[in-house]
This record gives structure tokens, sequence and C-alpha cells, in this order.
């Protein structure tokens, strides 16, 4: 059956889909000094790499393919194994004095005439006494992946695995369960390559069953596991710096393969709801602006401005977003507070602070409104789907009987980004409101420790009630609260500059935040450059 699901997934693979997960093989199969050239200036070569061949150090160069291999395909081809085979520029790792091996890589087969082709080409290069080369098919990754013990895919509770794929076929995955699921990887006996390995089957079969979403939250997961493996390793270890970089690409193609879905419909919420809601929309229909801008403003922080035009594209799209769909200000629980973490730190590096204000507005009076005239209020972070339903249209159904919550996360982080973005107004304004409806703003903070990384754990501190300030009098410029003075900037990650893969933890965990990490995305960009001595609006 495992070899079944490997094959699937090999067979729906996007070409660069393939990027990431090829990197964890190479790895897991004791390759080095592994680089990815594809780009402009990759000379032929996808990737190269070194290993030992018989005791002796030799340098592979890597071209990959996704699909079967017609004669057509080969004829195209064969040029790019020519430049694999001689070509002596690449990458300085490149180590031109080194023996050399030449690995053509393709998910598919060779079909038609291309066996007989590449066959006869391999015997000629034989016979000229010059460097030939390999082919890595289908079946020669199957075979890997699924019985070399150093990937062995179906050696840990492989049942469990392939429940899932189950469970994601049948359209019953949430973002939850992907979460518990990963847990597993953070004490998993498999190497962080392997585990790559694994969460691309995962996250491929995700984007299979439309839930690009959730492709993404994979690749986040897989980071997560990547440090809390190896958390406060000094000097820095070099492969989970590896298997971060791959778990970073993994997320970026999957976020840009959800932006180029996203269309103008989607600035129309009337066309946007005709094309992509259902019968429940006054659920899901916030649920999907406000993943949308998560995701999207994930994205737009983790790439540098190098590639500005499209970059440009991806936030004026962000923003533009925020402006024209209301239920991005309508989170249905404080499951997706966090959500609006990315959104108001991609409008700042746009230098768009009315829409930050708008938003922070909007949400505040939804909040409130959820919780006046002793309402039901909103469920919490951990909360099941149900419970977010029941809490969210209780009022409204007599045979729905909830208890009216307090608490909020979702104030938490409204007043927390109204600080930190020095909005000094809208901060005085979202306590009042918050107030006035007996709302209690609350929080989990986490020390140093693997704790970070995880949902339960005795080392976590809970908050149930948030002091802040009466009014906005902030020290240091934007501090209103003993947990801003506690705002610790000496996090694991943001000692070793992982700032990124930091705040995406709170994408994964969905019940925390780390003011002193979003600090480090508070850069108005332009012209593609920082703009030094940025103000904050209250500073202006």
């Amino acid at each position: 059956m495992l070899n079944g699901v490997v094959e699937h997934y090999l067979d729906s693979l996007e070409e660069r889909e393939f990027d990431s997960p090829f990197i964890a093989l190479l790895r897991a199969l004791g390759y080095y000094d592994i680089h990815f050239l594809h780009g402009s200036f990759e000379f032929g070569k996808d990737f190269i790499a070194k290993a030992r061949v018989e005791g002796s150090e030799t340098q592979y160069a890597f071209q990959t393919k996704a699909g079967d291999i017609n004669r057509t395909t080969w004829d195209a081809a064969r040029g790019q194994i020519d430049m694999l085979r001689t070509d002596t520029i690449a990458h300085p790792s490149f180590d031109t004095t080194l023996p050399r091996k030449a690995v053509f890589v393709t998910t598919g087969r060779l079909v038609g005439a291309a066996p007989a082709a590449a066959q006869n080409y391999r015997d000629h290069l034989a016979r000229m006494g010059e460097i030939t080369f390999t082919i890595w098919d289908k079946q020669d990754l199957i075979q890997s992946i699924t019985t070399d013990p150093r990937i062995l895919l179906a050696s840990d509770a492989h049942g469990a695995f392939l429940m899932l794929l189950g469970q994601i076929d049948e359209g019953k995955v949430t973002d939850q369960d992907i979460e518990r699921y990963s847990r597993r990887w953070l004490s998993s006996p498999k190497s962080v390559f392997q585990l790559m390995i694994e969460g691309s089957v995962i996250a491929q079969r995700l984007r299979i069953a439309a839930r690009l979403d959730l492709s993404c939250l994979t690749a986040l997961a897989l980071i997560r596991a990547t440090w809390s493996r190896t958390h406060t390793h000094d000097p820095v270890d070099s492969i989970s710096v590896l298997a971060a970089d791959a778990g970073e690409q993994m997320f970026r193609q999957y976020a840009w393969n959800l932006f180029d879905r996203c269309g103008e419909d989607m600035l129309e919420p009337i066309n946007f709801l005709r094309h992509h809601g259902s019968l429940a929309s006054h659920v899901t229909y916030p649920i999907l602006c406000l993943r949308t801008v998560e995701l999207l403003g994930l994205l737009y922080l983790l790439d540098a401005p190098g590639d500005q035009p499209r970059r440009d594209e991806l936030g004026k799209f962000v923003v533009s977003f925020i402006q024209a769909n209301p239920g991005v200000a309508h989170p249905i629980s404080d499951r997706w507070a966090v959500s609006l973490i990315p959104a108001a730190l991609t409008a700042f590096q746009r230098d768009d602070i009315q829409s930050i204000r708008d938003l922070l507005q909007n949400v505040t009076k939804w909040v409130a409104d959820r919780y006046d005239s002793n309402g039901l209020g909103l469920s919490a972070a951990d909360s099941a789907p149900r419970e977010e339903v029941d809490c969210l249209l209780g009022d409204s159904f007599e045979h729905i009987q909830i208890s009216r919550r307090t608490e909020s996360y979702l104030a938490t982080i409204v007043l927390d980004l109204a600080a930190i973005l020095g909005l000094g107004d809208l901060f005085n304004t979202a306590r009042n409101e918050f107030l006035a409806v007996d709302l209690v703003p609350t929080m989990i903070e986490s020390p140093d420790t693997t704790a970070q990384y995880v949902l339960r754990s005795g080392e976590l501190s809970f908050t149930p009630n948030v002091e802040y300030v009466e009014s906005w009098q902030p020290q240091d410029g934007w501090k209103v609260a003993p947990h801003h003075k506690r705002a610790r900037s000496d996090y694991y990650l943001q000692r070793i500059d992982r700032h990124w893969d930091h705040l995406a933890l709170s994408s994964v965990l969905r019940d925390r935040h780390y003011l002193e990490t979003w600090r480090h995305f508070l850069v108005v960009w332009g012209a593609g450059t920082a703009v030094a001595g940025a103000k904050f609006p209250s500073q202006q």
C-alpha cells in the first residue's frame, strides 16, 4: 500500500514541487554540501552535492524533471545532460577537481523510444571515454523512499500516516489534524530529512485535495519540528539550517501557488462569495479571508525585496484584500487572532497605516459586539470547529447551551498590535471598548525552551487577565503593559536570526505570539531598500 502512496505522490508532482523533498532525499541518502541552483544561472544543474564513492569524495550534479520522458522530451533534455557532465560553471562549492557524476532524475519513466535513445547515448559516451550519466526514475525513487534504511518512510507508525492521507482524500482533514499529526515529528527517531519527505507527501496530497492552505501549514509544522529538535544548539546545527531552509522553500512553493489562484474576484466580496462561498458562508467566509491574508502575509514577509515586481504585486493584493473584504475583521474565534499579525505587518511594510487602523478598528467593534449585552463571546484558540460555530451562533439558537466566555486572546492581539505600531488613539479606543463589555484579555507566554514549540507544557505561563495602562502613555515608544516590558529579544530563533521561523510558530500553535519578533519586521521598504529610521505613526 505504501508503494502505491509514494507512486501516486510522484505521479502527481509538479516539477518545482519536488525541489524541497529532493534536497531532503539527498541528505537522507548521505549526500552533503547540497545546493539548489535552479534559476537563470543554473548552467544545466538543478542541484549539486557531494558524496563518498568507494572512499573517494565525488562531485554530483543533478537535473530533475517531473513526469514521463518521451523521445521528444529526451532530445530536449540531452543538452542539459551534457552540461551536467562537462560544464564547470555552477556554484562556489562546485569542485571541478573531483571526480564527477551526472544524474538525470525523473519522477516518471522513460517511455517510447526514450530508453533506447538514452542507452545509445550512454554507450556512445563510454566508447569515447567521456563522463557518462545515471538515470534515477520513478521506480528508483519509490524504492529509496519506501525501503532504504536511511529513509524508511514506512518504519515509524505508517498506519497513522496512511490514516491521515485517507482523511485528506475524504475531505475531512483540518488544520488541527495536521498540527496534531506533526507532533510526532518533534520526538521521532527519524532524521529531519526523513520527516521532510513524509511531510512533502502530505503537503502534496493536500494540494491535490484543493487545500493549499494546509500544504503551507505542513511546511510550517516541519520548520517547527526542525528547531524543536535542535533547540539551543551552539553553534547552530548546519543540518537544521538546511532542513529549515527546505521547509521555507516548501512554504514558498505552496504559498506562491496559492497566490497564483487569487483573482480580482476576491477583491469583490459578492463575487468572492459567489465563487468560493457555501451554505455556511457566514462561518467559512471570514475563515477563508483570514487564512488568505495570514499565509500571503507570511509569504510577503519571507521573501526579501529582491524580486521586487512579483513581491510588490503580492503586497498590493494583500492590502487590497484587507481593504475590500470585511471577513478579515470578523474572526470567528480566538483561533484566528494570529492571522491578523502577518496581515498588519505586511500593511506596515507597505507603509499603509490607514488600512491597519481600519482593520483593527473593525476587529475591535466585531469582538466587542460578540461580548456586548452578556453575549456568549468567542471560543478559545484551541477550540474544535464545532465549538467555534456553537459559540459564534449560540445566541440565535435555543438548543445550543453554552456558558458565556469572558476571555479573549483576540483582544490581546488587537491591543498589542496597536501598541507596537504606535497607534495610541486606537489603543485607547480598543481598551475602552473591551472594558465596556467586561471582556478580559488573555495570553500565553513561554520561556526560551522547547515549551515554545508545543501546545501543552508546565513551563508555559497563562495570564487570565492581561493588564494594560489606562491610557496611551508608552515607555520606549510602545510599552503599555507589564508583558511588553517582559518581551524577550533573546529567544533562540531570534539569536540565530531566524525571525521568520519564529513568527511562523504562531501560525502552527495559534495561541501565542512574540512581540520582539514582530518588531523585527517593522521596516518600511521603499525602492527595494529599507528606509532607515522609519518612524511609527505616533512619532511622526
